[in-house]
């Protein structure tokens, strides 16, 4: 499990019929770089917002690749 903590560049919807849409896609700024990364919209992560600082979890279970993101509370990050 890796953990990074990153701010958030943009927050979009990813599908091209955005009314009907239920994802939501983050381009977050880390320092080694940027990640996209897209999920279903929840009641978390819809409050993530341009310019929060989050903390993004990769993780490898049994071969397959995930990809999370939680707003980090005032204690991760100055």
């Amino acid at each position: 499990m890796i953990k990074q903590i990153g701010k958030v560049l943009e927050v979009f919807i990813p599908e091209p019929d955005i009314m009907n849409s239920n994802k939501i896609g983050f381009r977050v700024k880390l320092d080694d770089g940027e990640i996209t990364i897209i999920e279903e919209q929840d009641e978390y992560n819809s409050k993530i917002l341009k310019d929060s600082i989050v903390e993004i979890c990769e993780n490898n279970i049994m071969g397959q690749e995930f990809t999370s993101i939680e707003l980090c509370d005032g204690d991760l990050y100055e």
